[in-house]
């Protein structure tokens, strides 16, 4: 995060999303220099995600698009997708049974958690506009 950036929170997707507290959860959640990134369960029973991107402004997190995932279970290794043009690029997937996933981005490697739910969430700012590439599983 950039100086002055708080990182982004479960409980600010579900208050500023719109979310009911008593029903939705956030399955994953990333966040990088003013981006963010949150796969969330609406409902609680993993029957619909919504993949949502996030951007820091004026001194909070606002949400910016989102976008249908399907079910908990449907998620694949991987889903890429970017956020304002080339600015920033996330990823997410299902990887259960494991700790960590590598993700390969910009010529950097990035050790990304995966959670209690067996999903992982990553998000990148790029730099410059220079970049052409999209994140990639390393391992």
């Amino acid at each position: 995060m950039t100086a002055g950036h708080s990182p982004l929170t479960a409980a600010e997707v579900i208050a500023t999303g719109g979310w009911h507290p008593g029903y939705a959860r956030v399955i994953a959640l990333s966040s990088d220099d003013g981006y963010g990134f949150a796969l969330v369960d609406g409902n609680g029973d993993g029957a619909e995600l919504e993949a949502e991107a996030w951007v820091w402004r004026d001194g909070a997190w606002h949400g910016s698009t989102t976008s249908g995932a399907g079910p908990l279970d449907g998620v694949g290794p991987i889903r890429t997708g970017g956020q304002f043009g080339d600015n920033a690029w996330f990823a997410y997937g299902s990887a259960p049974g494991r700790d960590t996933v590598t993700i390969a981005f910009d010529g950097k490697l990035h050790l990304v958690p995966v959670g209690e739910h067996g999903v992982w969430a990553f998000i990148a700012a790029r730099p410059g506009r220079s970049g052409r590439d999209v994140p990639v599983l390393a391992d």
